[in-house]
């Protein structure tokens, strides 16, 4: 071979799999934050943003309303990725069952005396913000593919049949 032939030996390549992580997980920071920006609650007192509900959401461990833990449960998830992708794909599928039990709430407390507001309709943050929730835990089962040797699928299969048998 002459010097003048290129060698692609050194050129770094990716996965499917793997950019399917970078892009869910760019997806979910890129929810996560635009959230914050945008209404979460319409109440019949105000309007509730995402940066307040940030704030303010722990409040809902007084009344039960768990689903702002959602988001340090994804945190630690997202922490434990490189470590222990199976760790972070559950805590992920926790974080995701938080979240939804958004769905039904009627009423949110203030952090004024214990009161309550009840909400009319949930804001297009509110929608966005699931989303991200949806995508940090599609990052999370991709990475956990990737973190797989050998033939991905069959154990994917079998990683999703021992969960349904226990």
């Amino acid at each position: 071979m002459n010097d003048k032939t290129l060698s692609y030996s050194s050129t770094n390549t990716i996965s499917i799999v793997a950019l399917c992580v970078n892009v869910f997980m760019f997806l979910g920071l890129a929810c996560f934050t635009l959230s914050l920006f945008l209404p979460v609650f319409f109440t019949s007192a105000e309007d509730i943003y995402g940066y307040w509900v940030l704030v303010t959401g722990w409040i809902g461990l007084v009344f039960i309303q768990l689903a702002w833990y959602a988001n340090p449960v994804n945190l630690l998830a997202l922490l434990l990725a490189r470590d222990n992708p199976r760790i972070a794909l559950l805590l992920s599928c926790l974080a995701l069952m938080l979240a939804s039990g958004t769905f039904i709430f009627n009423e949110i407390p203030t952090g004024i005396n214990y009161e309550k507001v009840f909400i009319k309709e949930f804001g297009l943050g509110f929608y966005i913000w699931y989303a991200a929730q949806v995508f940090f835990l599609l990052a999370l089962f991709s990475r956990f593919v990737n973190s797989l040797k050998g033939d991905s699928i069959i154990k994917v299969r079998i990683f999703l049949l021992s969960i349904r048998m226990k």
